[in-house]
């Protein structure tokens, strides 16, 4: 019996340290000339050849990379594999980098949604001024942006989204600006098109009074773990006011002929997968909604 349980083992060890070798099917490229986002790719393991979104290298604020996301359109499920266990025939650092998210404390979202921002333009490879490399690469710096965010936007008064993203684009070499709607199909062209070229927009808006359960799953390969599937998304015109919310919109790709978005919700620490068109449809209140660029 001991000696079964030990093949066992050996063998889900042997099949689990296997790496998942990764073959471009259709590549897409960003601005940047990186693997982009809703490139279709081949995965084959264990035999077996399947054919999937890459939806993203997560990485940490450092830019340590984590997982590779990848998009299973039959199943609606994201798979997070572990870099480790990654073979990528086209280079594995080419490939575009997604922010893993910060979880904020208390209702403090619209600073995360500056450090998630930025952070996300960084690890895109957009440069900016010598003060902006420097404080997305030092970790004591980026903290001491996030407390001057929380401290701009919830103790002085005087801050808004806008007045305190264009002072960090002038101080960070871009030029901000914010964008209103009121066609939610022009808003949702809008993010669709900045997004899909790798630049984050900010997105606030008021909410509903329930999260929605999305369509996508999220699942850790490695330990099989389902994460939280629920949202926020903007509130619709017969829906009341819950107060307000921000994500940052970081990518986009297409699946099953609809437009999607990977935004960054700092009540979560990994992205998740916003059906746009249904998000921001024809009930949405987009009137009241904001969207926060920098080129």
């Amino acid at each position: 019996m001991k000696l079964l349980l030990f093949f066992t083992l050996l063998f889900s060890y042997s099949v689990w340290a296997q790496k998942i070798v990764v073959t471009p099917l259709e590549t897409l490229k960003t601005a940047k000339g990186a693997l982009a986002i809703g490139s279709k790719m081949y995965l084959q393991f264990a035999g077996k050849k399947q054919e999937m979104t890459f939806l993203g290298r997560m990485v940490h604020q450092d830019g340590t990379a984590e997982d590779f996301l990848f998009l299973d359109e039959q199943k609606t499920r994201v798979y997070l594999i572990d870099y480790k266990n990654i073979e990528m025939k086209s280079g594995k650092s080419k490939a575009q980098a997604i922010l893993r998210p910060m979880d904020q404390f208390g209702g403090t979202c619209a600073a995360y949604s500056f450090i998630h921002f930025w952070q996300q333009m960084y690890w895109a490879d957009y440069k900016g001024t010598a003060e902006f490399d420097h404080m997305m690469s030092d970790e004591r710096e980026r903290l001491k942006l996030l407390e001057e965010s929380l401290g701009r936007y919830y103790l002085d008064r005087r801050g808004t989204t806008n007045s305190i993203m264009t002072s960090y684009g002038k101080r960070f070499g871009f030029k901000c600006k914010s964008s209103h709607f009121t066609d939610p199909k022009k808003a949702a062209d809008f993010v669709f098109q900045k997004a899909k070229d790798g630049k984050p927009v900010i997105v606030d808006f008021n909410l509903g009074p329930d999260m929605v359960t999305s369509s996508y799953e999220l699942q850790d390969y490695e330990t099989k773990k389902l994460m939280d599937p629920r949202l926020w998304i903007p509130r619709t015109k017969s829906q009341k006011n819950a107060g307000g919310h921000s994500i940052a919109a970081a990518a986009a790709f297409v699946a099953k002929g609809r437009r999607k978005l990977l935004v960054l919700d700092s009540d979560w620490s990994e992205p998740r997968v916003w059906d746009l068109d249904s998000y921001i449809g024809a009930k949405t209140i987009v009137e009241e909604m904001g969207f926060y660029s920098c080129n």
